[in-house]
This record gives C-alpha cells, sequence and structure tokens, in this order.
C-alpha cells in the first residue's frame, strides 16, 4: 500500500551556480522525504519570482521553496536583484495566501558559499524545516 504525500511542495532553483544551488535542492528533499516534491529550473536568481507566481497561480503548492546564489560584487547591480526577488516573493505569497520560502542568499566568499549549501548553516535544510514548520500552523486547528 503507497502512503500518500502529507503535502505537495514546488521547489524553484537558479542553474546560476548549480554546484551550490543543487546542494540546496538536494538537502531540502532529504527533508522532504515522504511529501509531493516538484523541482522547476531557471536561469537565474532574477527569473525566480516569476515562476514562483506562475506555480502559485495554479493553486497546486502548499508551499513554495525559492533557491538561489548571487554573489555580492563591487557594484548594486547584486543588491538591486535581491531586493527585486524578495519584494516579488513577499507579495506573491501574500496575494495568494500561500507560503514562500525565500532562500536566496546574498554570498560574498566562496567559503560563505559553501557553508550556506554544503555545510553548517545548510539554508537547503533550514528553508525545508521552516516550510514544514509553517504549514503545521497553517493546518493546526486549535484555537488560540
Amino acid at each position: 500500500m503507497e502512503q500518500k504525500a502529507l503535502f505537495r511542495f514546488a521547489i524553484v532553483v537558479s542553474s546560476y551556480h548549480k554546484e551550490y544551488t543543487s546542494r540546496l535542492v538536494e538537502s531540502a528533499l532529504d527533508i522532504l522525504q515522504g511529501h509531493k516534491v516538484d523541482v522547476f529550473w531557471v536561469p537565474g536568481a532574477f527569473e525566480i519570482p516569476l515562476q514562483a507566481q506562475r506555480l502559485a497561480r495554479k493553486k497546486i503548492y502548499d508551499c513554495i521553496l525559492c533557491f538561489g546564489i548571487v554573489w555580492q560584487g563591487k557594484t548594486a547591480h547584486a543588491a538591486e536583484i535581491l531586493r527585486a526577488c524578495t519584494d516579488a516573493l513577499m507579495r506573491i505569497g501574500l496575494e495568494n495566501d500561500l507560503p514562500i520560502i525565500h532562500e536566496v542568499l546574498s554570498i560574498r566568499t566562496q567559503s560563505q558559499a559553501k557553508a550556506r549549501t554544503m555545510g553548517k548553516l545548510n539554508r537547503g535544510i533550514e528553508g525545508a524545516k521552516t516550510a514544514l514548520e509553517v504549514l503545521s500552523l497553517k493546518f493546526d486547528n486549535t484555537e488560540a
């Protein structure tokens, strides 16, 4: 007898810096075992909100996790990308009453990238745990 998944998740992930973002996905999938998870790759962090919005409008997911890496450089470009991504993801979540987990990371060094995608600070693990916690709150039937 097949066990049914408790929740349905979408993961939207940037293929830019895939050596790091793929590790975020792998870590999240480990935490979300037993649930239905669909993974959608997009070119970069700037494209994450558009795909998240398309998926939110389908109304088939309980939560969308968003993974990406943005390297901080000497110009304001990275900050602009991160701000646009953050604002869009918040709007998508609020407009659709849907948890959107934002793990589009601001990185300055390779050691930071490794620590936050492969090490003790793995944001894939943290994002997946947050998703489960947010959904448990949403479906908690106890009254305050």
